[in-house]
């Protein structure tokens, strides 16, 4: 699918996600990021992450239910299922009491907190790694194209490195060399930081030959002051916001929004002096239209439904723990997140024409080039 497919996916998955914090519509979006995840992965590298963010994500909804057994920090619930010794930290670490009662009231918010923050693990990393990052970087304004090459390069740094460990470890180990001592292993590390220089070499060559740092015309002063204003003034109205409140908004909104402004202006200076060449377009299907809009729509519907019925999409387990309800046009609504697993087949006979019209032309070379050496 189109990059700017997945972003908007990946956007309205967290959204949803965000506006309803109740655990069976957690655990609808999870299995349908799963869904999605096993229907689109491919052997790239990256997409062998997902499983490293379920893992980190079982031990932060782990740890979260421990940490809201173990600690008062507000109501505890109704429902005692037994008694933990009770210790109070000293007032300088806040005075918080560990232990105490513990309740199935404590277990189950913890619970449903710690499955909020595992959901969005499971959405980044199922974005991570299904989506290209260097088409992504490619949508990076102009005026960040040093930021986005210096991403890309870090990207491709790491795979690049271990894919080159791989090799040399089996190099030396098919010339009878056994790893196992610390000073055994400079056989890997040599060969490894020289092969690291020699490619930061070549790319360093291969940047100059392409002329990179090229710009149609030169940055005027103007255009970074300006960016620099505005940036200022965009960090001005945050700080204050954070130190005085919603108190300040009226007066320091108007002040943001002539930042924000003038780094959209400058920003879209800079990016007119940088020229950029792209080589393979990617091409918008019907798949994508018919995701992005699933996606918008399933977010237009969880928002409205959060507006109009805001308790159907929270959880609360306190004062005493209830069973949680579940809303049959919420679940169907979230269902249309697995937009993207569903093959479309509108693309697929032309693509099997091509593959015919390939063959015929590949066979019609070949019979010409017999006739052609009898």
């Amino acid at each position: 699918m189109h990059t700017r497919t997945w972003l908007v996916w990946l956007a309205a998955t967290t959204a949803i996600a965000i506006l309803s914090p109740h655990p069976l519509y957690h655990l609808l979006i999870i299995l349908a990021v799963g869904y999605v995840f096993v229907a689109r992965r491919d052997d790239r590298p990256l997409a062998r992450s997902f499983p490293l963010f379920a893992r980190a994500g079982a031990v932060i909804w782990l740890s979260y239910i421990v940490f809201a057994a173990i600690t008062v920090g507000g109501p505890r619930g109704a429902t005692v299922l037994f008694n933990a010794p009770a210790y109070q930290l000293p007032v300088w670490l806040g005075g918080i009491v560990l232990g105490g009662p513990i309740t199935a009231e404590a277990l189950a918010w913890g619970a449903t907190r710690g499955l909020s923050l595992w959901t969005l693990l499971l959405i980044f990393g199922a974005f991570n790694a299904l989506v290209d990052h260097h088409r992504l970087l490619r949508l990076v304004p102009r005026s960040l194209f040093h930021a986005g090459l210096a991403v890309t390069i870090a990207i491709a740094f790491a795979p690049g490195l271990v894919r080159s460990g791989q090799e040399i470890i089996a190099a030396q180990r098919a010339r009878g060399h056994r790893f196992g001592s610390i000073r055994s292993w400079w056989a890997l590390v040599g060969p490894l930081l020289a092969g690291s220089l020699e490619r930061a070499l070549q790319l360093a060559e291969a940047l100059e030959a392409r002329g990179y740092g090229r710009t149609l015309t030169k940055p005027s002063t103007g255009r970074m002051i300006g960016l620099l204003l505005g940036l200022s003034m965009l960090t001005t109205t945050l700080i204050s916001w954070l130190w005085a409140g919603s108190t300040v908004l009226p007066i320091m909104a108007p002040f943001g929004g002539i930042g924000l402004a003038l780094v959209w202006w400058s920003a879209h200076q800079l990016s007119r002096t940088v020229s950029r060449t792209t080589y393979r377009r990617e091409r918008w299907h019907h798949h994508d239209t018919i995701t992005c809009l699933a996606a918008i729509g399933a977010v237009i519907v969880i928002a409205l439904l959060r507006l109009l019925k805001p308790t159907a999409l929270v959880y609360y387990p306190f004062p005493e723990i209830i069973p949680p309800t579940f809303d049959l046009l919420i679940g169907t609504t979230i269902l249309a997140l697995a937009v993207p697993a569903i093959p479309m087949h509108t693309s697929a006979p032309r693509h099997a024409r091509r593959i015919v019209a390939d063959r015929r032309a590949a066979r019609r070379a070949a019979q010409q080039q017999s006739a052609f050496a009898d």
